[in-house]
């Protein structure tokens, strides 16, 4: 088994010390895996606590994620804390929790080979999204990403600045692809956007439409039901999409 440390700035692993045996969507030759399975130091059980300020919706069992606890944040995404020890749930479906607060010890149960924490992310669609850069504190649960997005893509696109997309908005949104508007206003707003949204292969925002904003648009257009051709447009839904008019 291959380990890795990983320094974190928003634990969830209540000694601090977080080392990974499985990646997001590495596991072996396996092409899906959900989130990233974790240890203590030297193999080490550790009580699990939560990354983040939020709201119990789920402190059950189930044959294949065991003891579990799933929370939602004040961005709409949850959090999932997977294979708990059985009896060692700490909280309960409503339960407000802070950031640090216990939820249970790391263990065996469910779906598992080996006490781990498997810990995920998923967004309000319940998409998966990369763990890792809310556990280094590059992404917030906590901040509403989207009313920023919008605002800035309203400034950029000379519509009215209220952060509540609408038909207007829609209206004077733009072709963006790496052939057009390519170094247009709006380009850095859509990358620091999706990036945020956890497709981080998109990569730094520095406003210019090029492959990686292309691999990014296609991912995120094909875990979103448009046509998945990289480009963003209203035709092909993607603007639709962003904007959370559809």
């Amino acid at each position: 088994m291959s380990v890795k440390k990983i320094d974190v700035k928003k634990p969830v692993l209540e000694n601090g010390e977080h080392y990974v045996t499985s990646d997001y969507k590495t596991r072996g030759d396996r092409s899906s895996h959900n989130g990233m399975d974790m240890i203590g130091k030297n193999k080490s059980i550790d009580n699990i606590i939560a990354i983040d300020d939020g709201v119990v919706i789920t402190s059950t069992y189930s044959t294949t994620a065991g003891y579990y606890v799933e929370i939602r944040h004040k961005n709409n995404y949850i959090s999932r804390y997977l294979h708990m020890k059985k009896d060692s749930l700490k909280v309960k479906k409503g339960d407000n929790v802070q950031a640090g607060q216990l939820l249970g010890v790391m263990g065996n149960t469910g779906n598992s080979h080996g006490a781990h924490l498997h810990f995920a992310v998923y967004n309000e669609k319940r998409v998966p999204q990369d763990p890792l850069p809310y556990l280094l504190g590059e992404l917030n649960l906590e901040a509403n990403y989207f009313q920023e997005f919008v605002s800035l893509v309203q400034t950029a696109l000379k519509a009215k600045v209220d952060g509540i997309p609408g038909p207007e908005t829609l209206s004077k949104t733009i072709t963006i692809s790496e052939k057009e508007n390519r170094k247009h206003e709006v380009v850095k707003y859509l990358q620091s956007y999706i990036y945020k949204l956890g497709y981080t292969e998109i990569g730094v925002s520095d406003g210019i439409a090029g492959p990686k904003f292309t691999k990014a648009v296609k991912h995120y257009q094909k875990d979103n039901g448009c046509v998945v051709d990289g480009i963003i447009t209203k035709q092909n839904k993607t603007w639709k999409k962003l904007l959370k008019l559809l």
